[in-house]
């Protein structure tokens, strides 16, 4: 019994820091947008991955425990002219953030930003004349939004090495 009772212990003891530990996620949001300028309704996807640390154990996730967030292939944390204005979410909901990333050359300039519930948008234009584009979409209630956990290898480690642990207890069980 006192085995039995060390064994749980000790998977206790490799399980609680893996709930800590920080997470990634992918983010998705799909469906139908309309038009900045024409009103007119389309459809869009927007999708990122963010990485996040519970520092509180609260179970919700704000700016501060923002480890990464990354946009169309830029970390913004990391990125000159990406800036991340505010990040919550709290899992089983759609997370909701408001970034913005501007991009500077001799002769032009771009901008896009990302305002879950309410917009997404992006405009350039080139320094010294001509029109500028502008695009987007204002949000409406057909936006829905995916959140999937990505698998750390932390995570697959701790599987094998409980696999290994019950086929060992298995086959000493057996032999006995």
């Amino acid at each position: 019994m006192l085995r039995y009772i060390a064994c749980a212990a000790t998977a206790f003891m490799f399980l609680a820091p893996a709930q800590a530990a920080i997470q990634s996620y992918d983010w998705t949001f799909t469906g139908g947008f309309l038009g900045i300028e024409s009103g007119s309704p389309f459809d869009a996807t927007l999708q990122g991955t963010f990485t996040v640390n519970d520092v509180n154990a609260d179970g919700k996730f704000d700016k501060s425990e923002l480890q990464s967030f990354s946009y169309r292939g830029y970390d913004y944390p990391t990125c000159a002219g990406c800036s991340i204005y505010s990040f919550s979410w709290v899992p089983g909901s759609a997370p909701e953030f408001d970034i913005n990333r501007r991009t500077d050359t001799e002769w032009s300039y771009s901008s896009e930003s990302v305002r879950t519930g309410h917009s997404y948008g992006f405009f350039s234009g080139a320094y010294g004349g001509g029109e500028p584009y502008i695009g987007g979409g204002r949000w409406t209630s057909d936006v829905t939004f995916k959140v999937s956990a990505v698998p750390e290898p932390q995570t697959w480690l701790m599987l094998g090495a409980g696999l290994l642990a019950l086929g060992a207890v298995a086959r000493r069980r057996k032999s006995v």
